[in-house]
């Protein structure tokens, strides 16, 4: 046999072997899937106001009790874009997820309206937004009416901040503070944990996890 054609399949048996030696070696574990949890508003900005209720207090409310609830899945980590009560700059809210190499972002909020008989869930993408968006804004929405009963308001479109950012996003309504059924709702802890089920249970749908 030729020498060059030796040598070249010596190389070939090295690369074949070094292929199959790397194959049994045990694989790093997968890290956790990042996601972001925006409690909208906060600080200076408030948010809907009613009856002395501020939308960032709920907001954030709700926000805390998907953490906890997500805190016992070694699959997952949720980082929070506020803990406490102040304002972030809303581009610089899905910068935070971006940096943190998120999945996806979800921005927490209550609803207003004029009229107080209004009430029900709704979630919101930009007008900009693609597929998977969607696909996250539909799971969420889903699987908040199974977990709440709340009224299914759908999913709509409107300029959001958002089109700042090429992850997945979404802005989810959980009700309406203009509501007063649905406001006090919004401000018993049973319901909130309801909400926090919903909001989990979609994002879990949208990721492909149990």
């Amino acid at each position: 046999m030729p020498k060059p054609a030796i040598v070249l399949l010596l190389f070939s048996l090295v690369i074949v072997l070094t292929v199959a030696i790397v194959a049994t070696l045990p694989q790093a574990p997968r890290g956790p899937v990042v996601i972001v949890i925006d409690p909208g508003h906060g600080g200076h900005d408030p948010g809907a106001v009613v009856a002395g209720v501020q939308e960032k207090d709920v907001n954030l409310a709700l926000a805390l009790c998907v953490l906890r609830k997500a805190q016992g899945r070694a699959d997952l980590r949720v980082i929070l874009t506020r803990t406490t009560d102040l304002y972030v700059d809303l581009v610089e809210r899905v910068r935070i997820a971006e940096a943190a190499g998120a999945h996806l972002y979800l921005s927490i909020h209550a609803n207003y309206h004029r009229d107080p008989t209004v009430r029900g869930v709704e979630t919101w993408v930009d007008t900009s937004a693609g597929g998977e968006s969607l696909r996250l804004a539909r799971e969420v929405q889903r699987a908040l009416v199974a977990a709440t009963g709340a009224p299914d308001r759908g999913v709509r479109r409107q300029t959001l901040y958002l089109r700042h950012t090429s992850l997945p996003t979404a802005l989810v309504e959980v009700g309406y503070l203009s509501c007063p059924s649905e406001r006090a709702l919004l401000l018993d802890s049973t319901y909130q944990e309801k909400i926090a089920d919903g909001i989990l249970r979609g994002l879990l749908a949208f990721l492909g996890a149990p």
